[in-house]
């Protein structure tokens, strides 16, 4: 006689049945007879996806969003935006990207954008947030030929604030070149670990939300009332500061808040007067 009995089914981590996943984002924006933006080249691989191209009359729109659940360990996105002259180009995410727990590893995002002379690109994510127990590293080369414009902006989270978690990562770099007519005009090395800087910003600032934004093209200049604007949003609820950087017609604007809303409210803001100070039209990013 059979005995009847209880099976039970022990699943590891899910980083352990995860299999890395290598993905890329490839893109090559030219101007058509029309005068429109169109992609000559769109390639992409998971965790990465992007939506149907919208063109608006102004700029060519695409959300950037990862269809899997975020990055885990391993996993790695490679991209590489192209454009040519008289092309405009709008890239958006509607989602945030999560960079999960790890036992052990990191993962990694690569980007390169070339901006050529007389072409535009905006680049504007949603928040990137490094949850308890990951690590993750970002490299960025922005290559903007003389003439062209660029509006670069990254969005950094302290961490899943809402289940209680501020600067609980182990460890987040990012490196960042910025060149301007094949002069190096930025070079920045953002680095983050529990061991040394993290301390710091945990003792001082609770919840620490962080966005940096590039602004390059030549109708900006130091007299422009564009900075005087920028300087005015500061208030008790959001640090805000801009300079100039060290070659071309490129400045960097810093915000910190500790409320995410506000820091995305003025993000928009200062996307407002970017492009009213260089007279192009601003793109609404469909995001709802």
């Amino acid at each position: 006689m059979a005995t009847k009995g209880i099976s039970l089914l022990i699943l590891p981590e899910l980083t352990t049945l995860h299999q890395r996943l290598h993905g890329y984002l490839k893109l090559i924006a030219e101007c058509d007879e029309d005068g429109r933006t169109r992609l000559s080249r769109r390639a992409f691989k998971p965790p990465i996806h992007i939506s149907k191209a919208y063109w608006n009359d102004h700029s060519l729109l695409l959300n950037v969003m990862s269809p899997t659940a975020g990055l885990l360990q391993g996993d790695s996105i490679d991209i590489d935006v192209c454009t040519h002259p008289r092309t405009s180009l709008t890239l958006s995410s509607p989602a945030a990207l999560r960079i999960h727990k790890m036992e052990n590893g990191l993962a990694r995002l690569t980007q390169a954008y070339h901006v050529a002379s007389n072409s535009f690109v905006e680049m504007n994510p949603e928040w990137l947030i490094p949850q308890a127990q990951s690590s993750f590293l970002q490299k960025t080369i922005l290559n903007i030929e003389a003439g062209g414009e660029l509006l670069f902006i990254e969005a950094f989270a302290p961490g899943r604030v809402a289940h209680g978690e501020t600067f609980s990562f182990d460890r987040f770099d990012s490196h960042l070149r910025l060149s301007y007519d094949n002069r190096l005009s930025a070079l920045e090395h953002f680095s983050l670990s529990d061991r040394t800087s993290l301390q710091p910003w945990k003792g001082s600032i609770k919840n620490a939300f962080y966005i940096s934004a590039f602004l390059v093209s030549e109708k900006l200049e130091q007299n422009s009332e564009i900075w005087k604007e920028i300087h005015a949003l500061q208030s008790s609820d959001i640090l805000v500061g801009c300079s100039q950087l060290a070659q071309g017609p490129c400045w960097s604007v810093k915000l910190l808040s500790e409320k995410p809303e506000v820091a995305r409210r003025m993000i928009e803001q200062i996307r407002q007067l970017f492009y009213l100070a260089i007279g192009r039209h601003c793109s609404n990013l469909r995001r709802q």
